[in-house]
């Protein structure tokens, strides 16, 4: 069941009971008063969490997108002037190179996605053409809207043991919860790279660990890059791990040998203590804390180096160069 559908439906349930008027009126904001307890007012910031933001951001976007498809159907049946463009016809040419710049091979070829990539880009057209009508008709005054996106609710998360590449002041800051088991992390990782190039000393890159329970070599392949970090070694481990179907411990020393620790000794003797387990357990609940539950994870946001603080949105999942690019964007903007 889509989260829209869960608000619905629980709205319904309440809708036969307890008027819920103000809560479902799509002016409802933060300093809306939804009830009372004992005389006192109850605003719905009083009880937002973020997942009550998440699916209020989710409800207010759906009814956007329900208003404007309806308007433009609307202004278009009773006005020359919003006629809807024709729809629009995306080439193969087009299709493949879609297909090739997002970077879609590993999850099918491009006979078995083109159709869904078709589709995918008309709708993207027809949104676009839809939305321009929208914008036309709203500045003349032919469409007016009283709905309101809710704010977003920013996660707080201490950078604390974190690695971090790139400027170590930047405003802006990815951080990076995964796990080295994890394919869809190495998946994030060409992503990363190319990230880390676009935005140079704009943007701070954090890297935590999340080593799931069921990947049986991931804990063991984050005490080495650990205890490989003591010994300046953190990028080179962290960049072969990846690759390694191997993370046993026997091989994660010989990776070390490969990345030319300077002491072997020093850093066998840790792996074989389990040296950084605090660590790890720290990241793992620092994660969870921010809603984290699967690899690989992001944080995105306003990062504080004075007191070592990120206030940002939770990316889950090897989304797309775009999705993190306009998330960075945003918060490069500023406040």
């Amino acid at each position: 069941m889509k989260p829209i559908k869960i608000v619905a439906l629980t709205l319904a349930l309440f809708a036969g009971s307890t008027p819920l008027h103000a809560a479902t009126d799509a002016l409802l904001t933060e300093e809306s008063v939804i009830g009372t307890v004992n005389g006192r007012e109850i605003r719905l910031s009083d009880i937002e969490d973020q997942k009550i933001n998440e699916l209020r951001i989710q409800l207010h976007n759906a009814l956007q997108e329900a208003f404007i498809q309806h308007a433009v159907t609307q202004l278009g049946a009773n006005s020359a002037d919003y006629k809807p463009a024709a729809p629009a016809q995306i080439t193969d040419e087009q299709v493949t190179t879609f297909y090739q710049q997002n970077n879609l091979q590993s999850r099918g070829s491009l006979e078995q996605l083109g159709p869904m990539i078709r589709e995918y880009m008309e709708g993207m057209a027809k949104a676009r053409s839809d939305i321009q009508i929208y914008q036309r008709a709203a500045i003349k005054g032919d469409i007016t809207t009283r709905l309101i996106k809710p704010k977003e609710m920013l996660l707080n998360l201490p950078v604390a043991s974190a690695f971090v590449r790139g400027n170590q002041k930047a405003d802006v800051m990815v951080m990076e919860f995964s796990d080295y088991q994890c394919p869809f992390c190495k998946r994030a990782q060409g992503t990363i790279k190319d990230l880390i190039e676009q935005y140079g000393d704009r943007v701070a890159f954090g890297y935590r660990h999340f080593p799931l329970a069921f990947h049986k070599e991931a804990d063991d392949a984050a005490f080495a890059v650990e205890c490989a970090r003591d010994q300046g070694g953190f990028e080179a481990m962290h960049e072969i791990l990846f690759d390694q179907s191997d993370l046993s411990r026997g091989n994660l020393k010989e990776i070390a040998k490969q990345i030319n620790l300077k002491d072997l000794e020093q850093f066998n003797s840790c792996l074989d203590k389990d040296q950084y387990a605090d660590r790890i357990a720290n990241d793992m609940a620092a994660g969870q804390s921010v809603g984290i539950s699967g690899t690989p994870g992001f944080i995105i946001g306003y990062y504080n180096p004075d007191n070592g603080s990120l206030e940002g949105e939770l990316i889950s999942g090897a989304q797309p160069a775009n999705v993190f690019i306009a998330a960075i964007e945003k918060y490069l903007q500023g406040r």
